[in-house]
């Protein structure tokens, strides 16, 4: 399927879900706790043209969880931090049945998808992303979409396995976007320790 039609069918669903009413969607935390979702939509962000910077990755294997951080500069002086475009982020979870033999299937794994609003230059390269993937234990793959409009864009997190989430986007630092993968409570903290 055309990738653009993936992508703006994409932003019709997020942006209609997220008219459904206040109760669907958060405003994004301004500090770092780690209170796990495993649903949810968090916006924040302010209507500002920007870059996406960077995409940066951590293990805290002990504390059983990634961090993914988004850094964002402004689209004119490049000066990382200052600001965040308008951002959605959004967890939608696997979709399983059962097979005819009555083990689980995954038909659509869980995903992350955050969607940014005027992004001017986005510097994230599919290598990297694709590299970044194979060291994380609980992300399968990092999908970049290509903007549609005026900067429009989104960023597809797969996820391994039945993960959950938590995001902030911190007060001292506009200008990122921080997204905290952990194991659901049901697994053990060693399926990452290996």
């Amino acid at each position: 399927m055309n990738p653009f039609i993936v992508l703006s069918l994409l932003f019709v669903s997020l942006n209609l879900l997220g008219s459904l009413g206040p109760s669907l969607s958060l405003s994004i935390p301004r500090q770092a706790s780690h209170h796990y979702l495993t649903d949810g939509i968090f916006e924040g962000g302010k209507s500002v043209r920007a870059n996406l910077e960077a995409l940066r990755f951590s293990k805290h294997k002990r504390e059983g969880f990634e961090r993914w951080v988004f850094d964002f500069s402004d689209a004119t002086t490049r000066i990382v931090g200052a600001v965040a475009p308008q951002f959605q982020v959004r967890y939608l979870k696997a979709e399983k049945i059962k097979n005819a033999e009555g083990m689980p299937q995954t038909l659509q794994p869980a995903k992350i998808i955050i969607t940014l609003k005027g992004i001017y230059k986005n510097n994230l390269d599919k290598p990297t992303l694709q590299k970044m993937a194979k060291k994380s234990y609980l992300v399968s793959e990092v999908i970049s979409y290509p903007p549609i409009e005026e900067g429009d864009t989104a960023i597809e997190m797969i996820l391994r396995d039945t993960s959950a989430f938590y995001a902030h986007q911190p007060k001292q630092n506009e200008g990122r976007l921080v997204i905290d993968i952990a194991l659901n409570t049901h697994y053990s903290r060693a399926a990452i320790n290996p």
